[in-house]
């Protein structure tokens, strides 16, 4: 069986971080008093934009205790709790980062990014239905956050909902048509329905913005792939390696296309790239067996078999493949 693994979505950093007019406002009647109490040392309002500053260079610890900070002098600072909540998230710390935004909320029912935010954690925990009430929250209060729209596209895809999810993406690139993630998903979105040619041009749209979205590249050559053209898939596999050499499902696919070519030994030498990368990768093990297996190395593919079935028993592929 030869099954290009599923494709990775594009990556999307959901934290916001900057002051609203309506920020400024309120920032500006604390001011005073912030000083006063921090005397020679920090505002709150300067403490959480350093925090934002070390989010954005993934120092996320670092940007908690900043933040932490912040609501030490202002504990009524909506945007250091919503972006505390980010830096939680991002640390896989989700029930924490709830109680973030959930305070953020509490102070400003009508923080867009808070709603946007509490979205996202509720998506990583796997809660997408409650996550799009989230960005339908945010949408009703700024219809054209293009974050939200994104975002809810993204968990509608994880539902399963895929012409759903491309209504999203295609209201996000209304807004902004640079959102070069929402080009990478929606490729994803139409090649999960098999309208793998659209995924394609996506694809392209998002390379066009950057030439080096790795995640289109690999993305691009599934596609080439499902349809038939697997000299394609390899250059777009290729493409995608310059950029990541160590990107194991590339060398993986790579070698798929090449098996489906005939060119079987040139697969093996692809699933050999994948191990050093992951050696306990149970699909490359059952692949290169089929490979070894199609240039009649038999006791080698034997072996790639067994291999598979210790690390996975009940690998069906591989037992039915030694019988």
């Amino acid at each position: 069986m030869y099954a290009a693994k599923a494709i990775n979505t594009g990556v999307f950093d959901r934290f916001k971080s900057g002051t609203t007019p309506t920020q400024k406002a309120s920032a500006a009647v604390r001011v005073k008093k912030q000083r006063a109490l921090t005397q020679q040392g920090l505002t709150a309002k300067e403490w959480s934009n350093k925090g934002a500053s070390l989010y954005l260079l993934g120092r996320y610890e670092e940007a908690i205790s900043c933040f932490d900070k912040a609501l030490e002098i202002d504990p009524r600072h909506v945007y250091a709790w919503d972006n505390k909540g980010a830096s939680l998230n991002d640390l896989g710390r989700h029930a924490e980062a709830l109680q973030c935004f959930d305070k953020a909320l509490e102070i400003d029912p009508r923080h867009v990014y808070a709603w946007d935010n509490k979205g996202a954690s509720l998506n990583d925990l796997g809660r997408h239905a409650e996550a799009i009430n989230c960005y339908n929250k945010a949408l009703e209060i700024d219809p054209r956050h293009v974050y939200a729209w994104y975002n809810k596209g993204a968990s509608l895809n994880d539902l399963g909902r895929h012409a759903g999810a491309i209504n999203c993406y295609n209201k996000a690139l209304e807004i902004d048509p640079r959102l070069i993630v929402a080009w990478g998903n929606k490729g994803v979105s139409l090649h999960r329905l098999g309208r793998y040619a659209e995924a394609i041009r996506c694809y392209d749209k998002a390379l066009e913005i950057d030439p080096r979205y790795v995640n289109a590249w690999y993305n691009k050559g599934v596609s080439f792939h499902r349809l038939g053209r697997y000299a394609e898939a390899i250059r777009c596999y290729d493409k995608a390696l310059e950029i990541d050499p160590r990107y194991v499902n590339a060398w993986y696919n790579k070698g798929v296309s090449f098996h489906r070519l005939g060119r079987y030994a040139e697969a093996i030498e692809c699933y050999d790239k994948a191990f050093e990368i992951d050696p306990r990768d149970i699909h490359v093990w059952y692949n290169k067996g089929v490979s070894l297996n199609d240039l009649d190395h038999h006791q080698e593919t034997i072996e790639c078999y067994d291999t598979a079935l210790e690390i996975d028993p009940r690998h069906v592929n591989a037992q039915k493949a030694k019988e």
